[in-house]
């Protein structure tokens, strides 16, 4: 295989990611702007947001109180909660152990925003849906195609 073959395979296969990427953007920012909406949440426009998607869903699981409850008993102060995603970014840079302590951590925070909307959505108690927030935390596809196919106004 010569070298101009080579680069093109690559650019293709570039544009291809690419493509995936911008689709998996799209899907995101219109299911959880319609799950922002559906909650009440007036800056449902952050959906579409990379990083402020997760500030507002934080903040419509927070709803108001200034600390976040997790495994019945350790108190987040609200702005901590919020800015979960710097303190797992900034963990990602302890060696050995800053990919896992970053995921954990994704997998807890999104995840209870998961349950808290998944909750108000259907109307049932967050014990209820706290194993599919969770799965839901670390396989957000969840929350999209259930965001996307709920019967949510």
């Amino acid at each position: 295989m010569d070298q101009a073959a080579l680069v093109a395979m690559l650019g293709a296969y570039l544009i291809f990611i690419l493509v995936i990427g911008v689709v998996c953007w799209v899907l995101y920012g219109i299911s959880h702007m319609k799950a922002l909406k559906a909650v009440g949440y007036d800056k449902a426009w952050m959906a579409w947001i990379p990083l402020a998607n997760m500030w507002a869903l934080a903040e419509v699981a927070l709803d108001g109180d200034e600390s976040m409850t997790l495994f019945g008993s350790l108190n987040i102060p609200a702005i901590a909660f919020k800015l979960w995603w710097v303190v797992g970014f900034v963990s990602s840079f302890i060696p050995m152990v800053g990919g896992f302590l970053n995921l954990v951590l994704t997998v807890i925070c999104l995840g209870t925003c998961y349950i808290k909307m998944y909750a108000k959505l259907d109307g049932r108690d967050e014990k209820d849906v706290q194993a599919l927030g969770y799965v839901s935390g670390f396989f957000p596809i969840i929350a999209v195609f259930k965001f996307l196919f709920g019967k949510y106004n």
